[in-house]
Order: structure tokens, then sequence, then C-alpha cells
């Protein structure tokens, strides 16, 4: 070959489909932080919960099923019709969930007490199992998913830079849609891996210890919910955190930035909660003080509590006008976020 014939020439091979370049950065990226002994522990710590949800779901429907042989006996003895009978067992039978949920400490219970007043025994199945849901997203999951996000996607992009790595990228047939994608894609499988799926598997717990099949029909929107309590979970925090990566060299400022923005913004929605409850003379967190109007306000601050918030709304627990401060929030950071880091990753190509 003559010298003058060294150089660039086009690619004359089967170039790979766009979509799997996409997923061998994401299985790439993926192998890379699986290594590391305290993700591998966080992903299986991710799915203790399961078993305390499974337990609640196990007495709910036990609840549920017909009545207990005390109440049987009485109506038998009151000679009530069939369907007397059935009317009277779900009454007492929601009775006790009602007497059940209201010595729960659990935040928000005030709210499904509230909607289980003069509800059916399916409205009544619809309306647990998606409070269920939503206090599974709302606490172990998006705690630790802060931790597993914090632990896996601050070196995404740093550690490209620092290595020039984005040199042997675009020198190939990969475009910054594709690098994008592929990138944001890591995240969002560690929290479908921690969160969506143990849901999905809670669900189908729940309808095995249901006494029939119908159940399907009067909780059939359960998954969609589940898939959008989701889809807002993964979008804003997946883009805050790459975009963290993108902008230094060392993940460790990174990984120090996704902290500090959770902590400092729950940090001071907490100083308010403190300072109400004070002036009130109340116990923190009771519902009185939580809705307060000047704690309402604040709330927008915390990340945490803006997609709590959104999920609630989700399962059914939240009015649209209560939540819309925190979604435009939200969509301020995925946006600004997202451009952000375009233009991080088009900077290389640039030079």
């Amino acid at each position: 070959m003559p010298l003058y014939d060294v150089g660039y020439r086009a690619w004359k091979g089967k170039r790979t489909r766009y979509l799997d370049r996409i997923l061998l950065i994401t299985t790439t990226g993926i192998r890379l932080a699986a290594k590391s002994s305290w993700v591998r522990r966080m992903m299986l710590f991710a799915w203790l919960p399961v078993v305390w949800w499974g337990v609640g779901f196990f007495a709910i429907e036990q609840s549920l099923n017909p009545g207990s042989a005390a109440l049987t006996m009485a109506t038998q003895t009151l000679e009530m019709s069939p369907t007397m009978t059935r009317r009277v067992e779900q009454t007492a039978r929601l009775e006790g969930l009602t007497r059940l949920a209201s010595r729960l400490r659990i935040p928000q219970v005030d709210r499904l007490i509230k909607r289980l007043k003069g509800s059916d025994e399916d409205q009544a199945r619809n309306l647990i199992w998606g409070w269920l849901m939503m206090t599974f997203f709302r606490y172990p999951q998006s705690l630790l998913i802060l931790f597993l996000i914090g632990a896996t996607t601050p070196t995404l992009i740093s550690r490209d830079i620092r290595s020039r790595a984005f040199l042997l990228y675009f020198s190939r047939p990969i475009g910054r849609i594709e690098y994008l994608l592929g990138k944001l894609l890591i995240p969002i499988c560690f929290i479908v891996f921690v969160s969506t799926l143990p849901a999905f598997g809670l669900y189908l717990f729940a309808v095995a210890m249901s006494p029939n099949l119908d159940v399907l029909w009067s909780t059939w929107d359960i998954p969609l919910r589940i898939v959008l309590a989701t889809v807002v979970l993964v979008i804003p925090t997946s883009l805050l955190a790459l975009m963290f990566s993108s902008l230094t060299q060392e993940s460790r400022f990174a990984n120090f930035s996704w902290f500090a923005v959770w902590s400092m913004g729950h940090g001071a929605w907490l100083a308010v909660v403190y300072i109400v409850a004070f002036q009130m003379n109340r116990p923190p967190f009771q519902a009185d003080v939580v809705n307060h109007p000047t704690v309402v306000r604040w709330s927008v601050l915390s990340l945490y509590n803006n997609l709590g918030d959104i999920q609630s709304w989700i399962f059914g627990f939240r009015e649209f006008h209560e939540i819309w401060p925190g979604t435009a929030m939200l969509l301020l950071v995925s946006l600004f976020s997202f451009i952000v880091l375009y233009r991080r990753v088009s900077a290389p190509i640039h030079v």
C-alpha cells in the first residue's frame, strides 16, 4: 500500500442498529457500576421493604375476605336475607379497616381515612392498594434511590471527560443523542429494578391473596399508576444527576452536589415545619402542621417532597391544585438539566 493511501476511509462494513449503539453504552455503564460491592448491597437491600408491604397487602385482603365466625353467627341468628347479610358484613369490614388505618402513625393516612368513608368494597380495595403503593414509592424506595443514584450516576460522564473518552465515542458513528440516551438509561434501569419491579411484584402478590380474579377489574388502574409514578421519579432525578456529572472531571464533586441539593432543600423544609409546629404548639408532621400554608409554600424547595406529592396525586390522594408548584419546579429542573447536559456533551465536538 502506498503511503499516500494511508488516512481516513469511508466505512464500507455493516453498521449496527441505532438501538444497539444505545444499549451498548447502557450495558457497559451498568456493568461498570455493578462492580461496586456497595451498589450490589443497595440493590439487594432495596427489595427488603417488599416483605413488610407484602404483610400489609396480606392483612388487608384477609380483612376484606368474608366476615368472621361471630359476625356470620349474628347474621344467621337475626335471620337476615343474603343481601342484607352481605351489606352488614361489608359495612363491618370497612369500619374495621377505617379503625385500623386511624391507628397508623404514617403521614397522609388521614387522606386514606377520608376517602374510605362512604366507599364500597371494590373502591376500598382500590384505595388501600393505591395508598400502600404510594407509601412504598414515597418512603423506603425514594430514600434508597437517593443513595443508589448517588453511588452510580456521578461517574458516568465525569469519567469520560477525565479520560478523554469523548474522542473515542464521537470518532465512531455515535451521535450526541445516542450518547445521552445510553447514559440516561443507566440510572433509569437501576430505578426500575429497585422500585418498579418490586411494586409490580407486590401487585401480583395482592392479586394472588384476593378471593378471585375479579379484583383485576377493580384495580386495573394500579399498574398504570405505578408506571406513571416511575416516570415522574426517573426523569428529573436522572437528568439532574447526569448534569452534575457533566460539569466536572472529578466525580466526588458531582456526588457532593447531588446530595447537597437534596439535603439542603429538604433541610430548609424541615426547618419551616419545626418553626410552624412550635408556633402552633403541636407535634411536627401532624396533618394540620404539614398542610399549613407556610409549610406548603416552602415545600417546593424540597425535591423529595415535590416527587412524593406528585406521586400522591398519581395514586389519587392529592388534588392538582396542591401539587402544581412542585410540578412546575420539577419541569424547570428537568429542562435546565437537559440543556446544560446537552451543551456539555456537545462541547468536545466544537473544540
